[in-house]
C-alpha cells in the first residue's frame, strides 16, 4: 500500500527493496498506531509499538540528562560567584543594606524595562550580587523575606536557600514559590527547592509537597520555570 501511494505520487522513483525498507523505516512514527508489526524485504520486521516505546524511552532519558547537567552547570556557576572576594569598598557595606538596595533594584527593573532578554540579563545581574550579599549575612530573617509582598526580598531568600539549603525553610519555600507571579523568582524558587530535597533525600519528601509540585507543573508554561521543575521532580519516583 504504502509503495503504491509513492509510486503515485513520485512515478519517477524506483522501488526496489532497499528504497521500501527506509520507506517503512521513516513511516514508522505514524504506522504504530495502526499496526502492531509488519514485515520487511528478507524476512525481517519491525515492531512498531515495542519500538514506539523504546525511542520514547531513550528521548525522556535524554531529557533528564540535560537537565541535569544545566542543574550541574547552573551550580558552579552561583557557586564560582558566591566565591568571589569582595573589594575593600563592599566588605565596608552594611549586607543588609545592600540586599535591601539589591531588591529595589531588582524592582525597579521589572518596572522600568520591557520583558525581553535585556531585562532578564540585568536581573540576572542582580541575582549574582545578592549571591554575594546573603552569604555575608549570617542569620538572614528568611521568613520575612519569603512572605514579603517585594518582590526582590523573595528572590534574596531564594538566593539564600539555594546556596545554603536549610530543610526547616522547605514548606514555608514551597508556598512561596507557588504564590510568586515573577517568572525570574519562580525559576530562582525552583532550584532553591531542589537543592533543599538534595540535602533532605527525595524518599523523604512528603508526597503531598511532590503532588503539590506535579498539579504547579501542569499550570506552567512551557520555558524555563516548567524546565526547572521538571529537573526537580526527575528525583522522585513515578509514582510519588
Amino acid at each position: 500500500m504504502l509503495a503504491t501511494v509513492v509510486h503515485l505520487a513520485w512515478p519517477h522513483i524506483e522501488l526496489d527493496a532497499v528504497t521500501v525498507t527506509l520507506l517503512v523505516i521513516g513511516a514508522i512514527p505514524w504506522l504504530g498506531g495502526i499496526f502492531d508489526s509488519i514485515s520487511l524485504p528478507g524476512g525481517a520486521s519491525v515492531q512498531f509499538r515495542q519500538l514506539s516505546a523504546r525511542v520514547e524511552e531513550a528521548e525522556a532519558t535524554a531529557a533528564r540528562l540535560e537537565r541535569a547537567v544545566e542543574g550541574a552547570a547552573d551550580t558552579s556557576q552561583v557557586a564560582l560567584t558566591a566565591a568571589q572576594e569582595h573589594t575593600s569598598g563592599e566588605l565596608r557595606t552594611d549586607p543588609g543594606e545592600a540586599v535591601e538596595r539589591l531588591a529595589a533594584h531588582y524592582l525597579n527593573l521589572r518596572q522600568s524595562l520591557p520583558a525581553g532578554s535585556e531585562r532578564t540579563h540585568l536581573m540576572q545581574q542582580v541575582f549574582n550580587q545578592l549571591v554575594r550579599e546573603t552569604t555575608r549575612i549570617s542569620d538572614p530573617p528568611l521568613t520575612s523575606w519569603l512572605e514579603s509582598d517585594n518582590g526582590g526580598l523573595r528572590l534574596a531568600a531564594y538566593t539564600r536557600l539555594f546556596l545554603d539549603p536549610d530543610p526547616r525553610y522547605l514548606d514555608a519555600l514551597l508556598d512561596a514559590v507557588l504564590k510568586d507571579d515573577f517568572a525570574f523568582n519562580v525559576s530562582r524558587g525552583i532550584r532553591s527547592l531542589e537543592n533543599i530535597v538534595g540535602v533532605i533525600g527525595p524518599e523523604q519528601i512528603p508526597v503531598g509537597t511532590v503532588h503539590r509540585l506535579r498539579t504547579y507543573l501542569s499550570e506552567l508554561p512551557e520555558g524555563n520555570r516548567k524546565k526547572h521543575l521538571r529537573r526537580l521532580l526527575d528525583r522522585f519516583p513515578a509514582q510519588a
